[in-house]
């Protein structure tokens, strides 16, 4: 009797070990790559980190420095009351002059310089002959009266247009004459000059 025996029956193959030298290589072999990526993430990251932490430790440091500078002027301008007070009393005067000064500027109050260019003028206007005995300047030099003498009346007339090439406002009064004279042979004519705000 003869029996036929099925070699490729289940029961009779041969069993392959699952894990191989060659599967586990593979498996270690990615395992290394992903510790190494992993690694690489890490260092890449904290090489970040510590440069960010660098910049702001330097941005620490100079606040902390002005930080400090602030602390000091505050304690030096807090140290003294007096000093706090005076400086108040400083800034008010300032914002008042301030305002006196824009006061002013928008005020016309006349002559605020002074006269000493009206007395350059009369003298640069003078002639031989020619003399002031009086000078009297009103109204904030809008007001000009003016008494002397001449030998000759029209020393009077010269001495005006002199005037009128002067700096000073001065220039532009315009004035009155009024010469007189009580005798024939009296040598001087006494005269005056007089002018009055328009």
């Amino acid at each position: 009797m003869t029996q036929q025996i099925n070699l490729y029956l289940s029961e009779f193959r041969v069993k392959k070990d699952p894990v191989t030298l060659l599967l586990m290589g593979q498996v270690i072999g990615g395992v290394l790559a992903i510790m190494l990526l992993l690694t690489s993430y890490d260092f890449l990251v904290r090489w970040q980190l510590n440069g960010e932490l660098a910049q702001l430790q330097v941005t620490l440091q100079e606040e902390s420095q002005k930080t400090a500078e602030l602390d000091g002027l505050l304690a030096r301008r807090s140290q003294s009351d007096e000093l706090t007070r005076r400086l108040e009393n400083a800034e008010a005067r300032l914002l008042s002059d301030r305002q006196v000064r824009d006061f002013l500027s928008r005020t016309k109050l006349g002559n605020l310089v002074g006269f000493s260019e009206y007395f350059k003028d009369l003298a640069r206007a003078s002639l031989e002959g020619f003399s002031l005995s009086t000078i009297e300047i009103t109204s904030g030099g809008e007001q000009v009266k003016l008494l002397g003498q001449v030998v000759d009346s029209s020393l009077v007339v010269r001495f005006v247009s002199n005037l009128e090439h002067g700096n000073s406002p001065i220039r532009d009064l315009n004035f009155s004459t009024n010469i007189s004279r009580t005798t024939v042979e009296e040598r001087f004519f006494p005269f005056e000059l007089s002018t009055a705000s328009e």
